[in-house]
């Protein structure tokens, strides 16, 4: 139940509801401490800023099945500029939630116990992991000093005009947001999530949100003219036209100092509107950074995008290579220590590319925070193509310093010409970009289907020809060579007993160098039935020669039209030792295929050759068999298919070695995955 009291100041009515501590009168503003008797004024608040919430005092919703009225609203200022809305719900079972808004996101906490101690400011590090005891490991997103602008309502805690509050920001996994506040000794705990505006199911008090469009200024240094397309979230004004650097707060312009700008070829104008993602988005600011790697410099430009929703993306342009940047919760991504070369986030594995410090040279437009000349941060990218993760880390005035996860994704430069509807034709990409993708590798992934379609179709056919190819054997003789010269057994034992050998050691004589002595011996088979005429024939020699060769003069003749199919074969076998190392080369066995042949009887001629006045061995192999399956066509074919895989492999392997050149990580990394 509400307590009524009047305010210290004007006498105008003020409900403190229970836990309220502060109530801001609506009439005079002033600031009133609720005591046991009458509150008490501490002050007076500044007027509200404008930030475009479409939240109001009044408005009711629920949360976990409990209702809620968003009781107050206190503005805190941040050090880098610009302020955040916190508004507090008072929920019918007598709690308190605190509902942060900041840049078009929101994040509703409660106050928990810790149940242990809690870490001390001093011991956390931005990136780095705090320890909560029983609540587990969190992120360190930021370290900074909040003060305290201005506020409405009924507060829940004791705010004082001008007070500043230490906090440290925590990031969790899925969501998860938490807040260490040190404004307090023993430290407050807040716990809760990132949660989309919907989910509170909120109604009445609730503001339309203002419709993004620009706000016609002129520049107080210049007179040109300016448009201010976030002016209740603009911090700081780069004029185009003077190169002068402008304050802005509440949508008032101030001069600050006068910049000497580089020249600065600009591909997408301020103010240009385009679809980008099927989101409407318009340029509001370009960026000019830079970064220094042994002694050479590195510009790139970042285009600052405002969407219909009032959230903020950057579109990156580097040497014609084009990526958009959305943020991403520092809890989402593991703590990356200094060095480490691998990052397994977002079901990824990224691989670390660069380390530098980014340098701002240039500012144009109008930016959410008071970005100055010569602003430096601390970068490190890790890539998985068409996708890079990029660490910033910042410090802020006073001691304080943040952490900020960027998630970009590759675009083609053609993509950026027609979201932005822009002229002529996009300028070709200077070499290649740490987070492009691999053309090659795109290539091969779009011919995956015709490589697997056609090594199907070769596996299906060579199935086909092993079952109808059995392998039948039709024919197999061993033939004594000696007796196939009649005579040539009882000369070549006369030779032997006179002790001549019959062969002498000599060096090995072409397989077509005449013979010393002309032999003829021949020999013919008895019918050969062949009953399929579909399927190929092979035959096969197999002679144990050394040091020598055999060959055999062959024809498959047909019993009844006479016609003949012609053959060669040769046996060869030579080694020996040369300079000391052992060689070797020929085969004791070939064969040869022959085209299938129509139904009959056939006769096999045989006529073997050697070098020499006798055989070089006393008998030889030979085998006709039918249906042999013949694996050098298949292997042909195969290798066809892998041919242009295999060098889109080289390829892609090529394009790596040639991106990773530009790392500071060498090629070591330059297998790494990526493009999914």
């Amino acid at each position: 139940m509400s307590i009524l009291a009047s305010c210290p100041s004007c006498g105008a009515a003020l409900s403190f509801r229970p836990g309220t501590m502060v109530a801001v009168c609506t009439y005079c503003k002033a600031l009133a401490a609720r005591k046991d008797r009458d509150p008490e004024l501490i002050g007076k608040v500044a007027d509200l800023v404008d930030t475009g919430s479409p939240l109001g005092l009044g408005a009711s919703g629920t949360y976990t099945g409990r209702s809620f009225t968003l009781a107050g609203r206190v503005q805190l200022k941040h050090p880098l500029g610009g302020v955040w809305d916190e508004w507090y719900l008072a929920l019918d079972d007598g709690r308190w939630g605190w509902l942060a808004e900041a840049q078009g996101r929101f994040y509703l906490t409660f106050t928990q116990d810790p149940h242990g101690t809690l870490p001390a400011v001093g011991s956390l590090q931005a990136g780095g992991l705090a320890d909560l005891g029983p609540a587990g490991l969190w992120t360190v997103g930021e370290i900074s000093e909040a003060t305290f602008h201005s506020a409405e309502g009924e507060i829940p805690w004791a705010v004082e005009p001008g007070a500043t509050y230490r906090f440290a920001d925590l990031s969790g996994r899925n969501g998860a947001f938490a807040t260490l506040d040190y404004s307090e000794d023993p430290p407050l705990f807040f716990l809760g999530r990132e949660i989309p505006l919907a989910d509170l199911r909120i109604q009445g008090g609730v503001r339309k949100p203002v419709k993004v469009g620009a706000q016609n200024l002129n520049c107080p240094k210049c007179g040109g003219a300016l448009a201010l397309h976030a002016p209740d979230q603009t911090q700081r004004v780069g004029c185009p036209s003077c190169g002068s650097l402008l304050s802005a707060e509440n949508g008032k312009l101030a001069f600050l100092k006068s910049l000497k700008q580089p020249h600065q070829d600009v591909a997408i104008p301020l103010g240009t509107e385009g679809v980008l993602g099927g989101e409407k988005v318009t340029c509001i600011g370009q960026l000019r950074r830079s970064c220094t790697v042994d002694g050479l410099a590195y510009p790139w430009t970042e285009y600052l995008l405002l969407d219909a929703q009032r959230g903020f993306k950057w579109l990156v342009e580097s040497d014609g290579h084009w990526s958009l940047a959305v943020a991403m919760p520092p809890g989402e991504v593991p703590q990356a220590r200094d060095g480490q070369k691998n990052l397994h986030a977002l079901g990824v594995n990224w691989r670390r590319f660069q380390d530098v410090e980014a340098v701002v040279e240039g500012v144009w437009g109008e930016f959410y925070w008071t970005v100055e000349q010569g602003e430096r941060v601390q970068v490190a990218e890790f890539i998985a193509p068409p996708r890079s993760l990029t660490r910033e880390r910042q410090g802020h005035k006073g001691g304080g310093e943040e952490v900020n996860w960027n998630l970009s994704t590759y675009l083609d430069p053609e993509a950026v010409w027609t979201a932005f509807k822009l002229k002529d034709a996009p300028p070709t990409p200077r070499g290649i970009s740490s987070f492009q993708p691999n053309p090659h590798k795109v290539t091969l992934s779009k011919s995956t289907l015709w490589i697997v379609g056609a090594l199907g179709l070769l596996l299906a056919l060579v199935m086909v020809e092993s079952a109808t190819h059995r392998n039948e054997e039709l024919f197999k003789k061993r033939l004594d060579l000696f007796e196939l010269a009649p005579g040539l057994r009882k000369e070549a034992a006369e030779t032997v007993r006179k002790g001549i050998p019959l062969r002498r050691p000599a060096m090995p004589s072409p397989p077509d160098a005449p013979a010393a002595e002309a032999q003829e011996p021949v020999y013919f088979s008895g019918p050969i039935e062949i009953k399929d005429g579909r399927r190929n024939l092979a035959v096969t020699l197999s002679a144990p020669v050394n040091n020598s060769w055999i060959s055999l003069e062959g024809a498959l003749v047909s019993e009844t039209t006479g016609v003949a199919e012609l053959f060669l074969l040769e046996s060869s076998f030579y080694h020996g030792v040369d300079g000391g190392e052992s060689w070797a080369e020929g085969e004791q066995t070939s064969t040869v295929f022959l085209s299938a042949v129509p139904p009959g009887t056939y006769v096999l001629r045989l006529a073997p050759q050697w070098d020499g006045k006798f055989p070089p061995v006393g008998a030889i192999d030979v085998q006709l068999r039918q249906g042999v399956m013949r694996w050098l066509y298949p292997g042909l074919a195969l290798l066809a298919i892998l041919v242009v895989p295999l060098l889109l492999v080289f390829q892609m392997a090529a394009f790596e070695g040639r991106r990773w050149q530009e790392s500071m990580y060498g090629t070591a990394a330059s297998s790494s995955g990526g493009d999914d």
